[in-house]
């Protein structure tokens, strides 16, 4: 019987510990399930999201409009609205860009660190002189980037961007077909999201202040 009474004397808080361990995985499951879930609801209302795996970009060179070398460090700290598109293009260039400077200072107000690229897939026609010019007439603080197609291509490709020079014809007067997206890079270099086309300003706005607010939250 002594033995018995020793036993239960270890017994009984042993599985108290053991019911207390239970209870509380058992809560913490239930507390992660229902913020994944919370999660999930958000990203569901977040068009062009890429979550839970952003991609994470990774070194290149290409040059800007003054034609000083621009590489992944100068996209790290810093908000990125990337268009790819070219100096001679007839309409969704302009229009976006034009949707890009109209929505920009209320996308600025809201973060120090914002920088919108125009990024030229027409090497050959698009220097730095003309990109100067064709960024700045949208925005003075507008970014023009470009390069040799090898060094465009380690970029392009990166955010999985298509392009075709239809200049097998005509090598001056030509279209380049190419994507109306607004690409997204967060301050850590990682595409977070795609702003599909059509855009006004009253979107470009919503969704970028939606995807910064969900990374700002969940990173």
């Amino acid at each position: 019987m002594p033995n018995q009474l020793s036993q239960s004397k270890f017994l009984i808080p042993t599985m108290i510990v053991i019911a207390l361990l239970a209870a509380a995985t058992g809560f913490f499951v239930s507390v992660k399930q229902a913020q994944l879930e919370q999660q999930q609801a958000a990203q569901r209302q977040i068009p062009g999201l890429f979550w839970p795996e952003p991609r994470q970009l990774q070194s290149f060179s290409i040059v800007d409009h003054d034609n000083q070398a621009f590489e992944l460090a100068d996209m790290k700290g810093k908000w990125s609205l990337v268009f790819f598109g070219y100096t001679n293009c007839p309409d969704i260039c302009p229009i976006t860009l034009s949707v890009l400077a109209e929505s920009y200072p209320a996308m600025k107000s809201g973060t120090d660190n914002l920088q919108v690229l125009f990024a030229s897939v027409d090497p050959d026609r698009d220097n730095t002189d003309q990109l100067a010019e064709y960024v700045q007439y949208f925005d003075e603080e507008f970014i023009g980037v470009g390069g040799p197609v090898t060094a465009m291509n380690s970029f392009t490709r990166q955010l999985g961007v298509a392009y075709f020079l239809n200049n097998e014809e005509d090598k001056e007067n030509y279209l380049v077909d190419h994507s109306a997206s607004v690409y997204l890079i967060d301050p850590e270099a990682r595409l977070v999201g795609k702003l599909s086309p059509p855009h006004n300003p009253e979107m470009i706005k919503q969704r970028f202040a939606q995807i910064k607010e969900f990374i700002n939250e969940n990173s």
